[in-house]
């Protein structure tokens, strides 16, 4: 191999590492990956940020303005009653049911607004009919996977390996060349959730975390402190824990801060106690008269007749993602206070100002009326930056918002499908159209890009540059070659680029990963001297089908704390799922697509 494709190698498994210990926004390892590979030589400035002028970023973008006037015509918050009606009837038909409306949106429109919206009405609905949540939240972020396999705009990996073979002379997708195995795939994946699936799944029951006669799971934290020392006994940390059914995991005195403190300390006038343990326990403890939250609650006291708890989750494209909860400052915001938060992987047992929010993340807010019509305001606003997990906040349909969009929709595709206009011109024009129909204003369209994606695929679009003119992508498919020459199989071609895009996904971004990929199969096609529509098909299923962990996919991160599931829950039901769709994709995609 050449420096540059050992450079090259080098920065991609670094990205990867970065990828995985998501320490680092996405956005910003998609800077670096551009920025590492000028300053290493590897390629120029030009083809370092030509990314950004790629049809498929482009179109990207277009899309999401798009998606977000639907969403402004408040189409889905009116599904939301007809959902509710589905959900009541066996499990099999609610299955399917979801399948057709949750499949059918996310073919056309960003699947995040979609699961959003419906995270809450499965809850509540489920509830009600003494059913688990946790058996309808993993597949409801699966069908939305589903129905973005379906079409060239369902998802933005599919653009993007449309767009990164544009670029290489390939004619790229027409809007619906990923339909037929992506219809395939999306009914065998239905018949895996109602057959196999939800006997994997985890039944967590119908508690609420919000109802203080239920018992509890001890997985919230909160700090409290001692604002004056009991009058009739001594208080230890003993006596404390006994009491309250509780677990302390720090002591902080004085600026001192101990892990794990001695229980037969005695507690003084203060201290700040971290605690663990159910929201039953920590809403007894701050009603307690010598003890009170650490965010001082002074200036916002809450008779009890009007204080209510209401649990949030955290919206991937949330502004206050990466914040530190002091600096979200929910006190003066929403005249509310966090008093427990539930983050997926391991918990934060450092100061909670200090705790960094991710998207997924559960908090539990302790307010009075006022501030829950605060809430409730803030969730009416477009870009909201959370929903409510037991109750969406739903907003009357605007007919003629909703008739300008769908029509400029229907136009959008109708233009693309006939090779009228190429899909990033005829997006652009729904998008002026729009504008002038005072659809949505151009500040409207700004906000609704998210712009982390844009830089993400500008990123790997220069990453999959540098795998071409380094030669890495040469040397990855002779490799490849060499190991099925003897095979001579086109499945058998079809299922390492299935594997090997799948496993990618699972650990990075399912952009960058497919970004990866298609140079390589750029060079396989020419050395073979075969169709390289097959494998392009392959990497944009492939990089889309994440299914055995709750971080591959936006989606699953928004379920995975609402639903209380386990990292390991992902993997239970998803990897079965995974290897399915490898061997019916090694099978129907050479059938559709031929060699």
């Amino acid at each position: 191999m050449t420096t540059e494709a050992y450079i090259t190698l080098t920065i991609i498994a670094i990205s990867i590492f970065c990828f995985m210990k998501e320490s680092i926004p996405i956005d910003l390892v998609a800077l670096g990956i551009m920025v590492s590979l000028v300053i290493t030589g590897v390629v120029d400035a030009s083809e370092a940020i030509s990314g950004f002028a790629n049809q498929a970023t482009l179109a990207v973008a277009a899309m999401f303005i798009l998606s977000q006037a639907l969403i402004k015509s408040n189409l889905i918050d009116f599904l939301g009653p007809f959902m509710e009606k589905l959900l009541s009837k066996g499990y099999s038909k609610s299955i399917l049911s979801m399948a057709l409306m949750v499949g059918g949106i996310s073919g056309f429109i960003n699947n995040t607004p979609v699961v959003a919206t419906f995270i809450p009405v499965v809850n509540r609905t489920t509830k009600k009919l003494k059913r688990s949540p946790s058996k309808y939240l993993i597949p409801l972020s699966f069908l939305a996977i589903f129905g973005g396999m379906c079409t060239l705009i369902g998802t933005s990996t599919n653009l993007l390996v449309s767009g990164m073979a544009s670029d290489r002379g390939f004619e790229g997708f027409e809007m619906f060349t990923l339909a037929p195995v992506g219809l395939c795939l999306l009914i065998v994946g239905v018949l895996y959730v109602i057959f196999i699936g939800r006997y994997l799944l985890p039944d967590m029951g119908t508690k609420d975390l919000m109802e203080e006669e239920e018992e509890e799971i001890k997985q919230f934290l909160a700090e409290v402190s001692l604002k004056e020392k009991s009058e009739e006994k001594e208080l230890t940390l003993n006596n404390f824990i006994e009491e309250n059914d509780i677990e302390i995991k720090l002591l902080k005195r004085d600026g001192d801060t101990e892990k794990d403190p001695d229980r037969s300390k005695a507690l003084k006038q203060g201290d700040t106690l971290l605690i663990e343990g159910s929201l039953k326990e920590i809403n007894k403890l701050i009603k307690d008269d010598y003890l009170s939250l650490a965010e001082d609650f002074e200036d916002k006291e809450f008779p009890d007749e009007e204080t209510r708890m209401v649990e949030i989750i955290l919206l991937p494209n949330s502004e206050i993602i990466g914040q530190k909860l002091e600096e979200v400052d929910f006190l003066n915001r929403y005249n509310a206070n966090v008093i427990g938060i539930r983050q997926r992987g391991e918990k934060q047992l450092s100061d909670l100002k200090e705790v960094k929010l991710q998207a997924g993340d559960i908090l539990v807010l302790l307010t009075n009326k006022n501030g829950y019509q605060l809430l409730e305001e803030s969730q009416k606003k477009r870009n909201s930056p959370f929903i409510s997990v037991s109750e969406k906040i739903l907003s009357d349909l605007d007919p003629k918002k909703l008739y300008i969009t769908i029509s400029v929709i229907v136009s959008v595709i109708l233009l693309a499908t006939f090779n009228i206009l190429p899909l990033v011109i005829s997006a652009f024009a729904g998008v002026v159209v729009l504008n002038i129909f005072g659809v949505i204003s151009m500040q409207e369209a700004y906000r609704a890009i998210d712009w982390k994606v844009i830089f993400l695929l500008a990123g790997s679009l220069s990453l999959g540059a540098a795998m071409s003119s380094s030669g890495l992508s040469k040397n990855i498919s002779d490799l490849l070659l060499n190991f099925t020459s003897q095979y001579e199989s086109q499945m058998l071609i079809v299922a390492l680029f299935y594997l090997f895009t799948a496993l990618l996904t699972e650990t990075m971004s399912n952009n960058a990963s497919a970004a990866l990929m298609v140079p390589i199969a750029f060079s396989v096609a020419t050395s073979l001297d075969t169709n390289i529509l097959p494998l392009l098909v392959t990497i944009a299923i492939a990089g889309s089908a994440s299914f055995m962990t709750p971080i591959g996919y936006q989606t699953n991160t928004m379920v995975f704390s609402a639903g209380k599931y386990k990292f390991t829950d992902f993997t239970k039901v998803g990897a079965p799922l995974s290897f399915t769709f490898l061997i019916v994709a090694s099978i129907l995609i050479p059938y559709f697509y031929p060699f």
